[in-house]
């Protein structure tokens, strides 16, 4: 396993798939990426250079909201939800299901 941008990579899976294991990148987002940076998305991720990395973590860094940050985001605002009282913010409140799902005989879930 490889550390990169507080993830851990396994560095044996190509690109893509080492790409879109940090929260918030997707497999079409690691495409993009790759095709941006001229990367083969299908390259292993551990015969990269430390300059590509270098280059890889700045690009990523500046153009995308990833990891804690995100998550950190997502919370934030279900909480001003909470804080204004709306609708949802009350579902979110109670723990029950927030977009319009039945809730009749399903398991109540947070989506946190």
């Amino acid at each position: 396993m490889v550390h990169f941008l507080n993830t851990n990579i396994p560095e044996k899976k190509n690109l893509e798939i080492a790409l879109s294991s940090i929260y918030g990148i997707g497999r079409r987002e690691s495409i993009k990426i790759c095709k941006k940076l001229g990367l083969n998305p299908k390259s292993s991720f551990i015969d990269l250079s430390n300059k590509i990395i270098t280059n890889l973590t700045n690009y990523i860094e500046f153009n995308y909201i990833h990891g804690f940050r995100l998550k950190r985001l997502k919370k934030q605002n279900i909480d001003s939800l909470i804080k204004i009282r709306c609708y949802r913010g009350n579902r979110h409140f109670s723990g029950l299901l927030v977009r319009g799902q039945k809730s009749r005989n399903k398991k109540l879930r947070k989506h946190f």
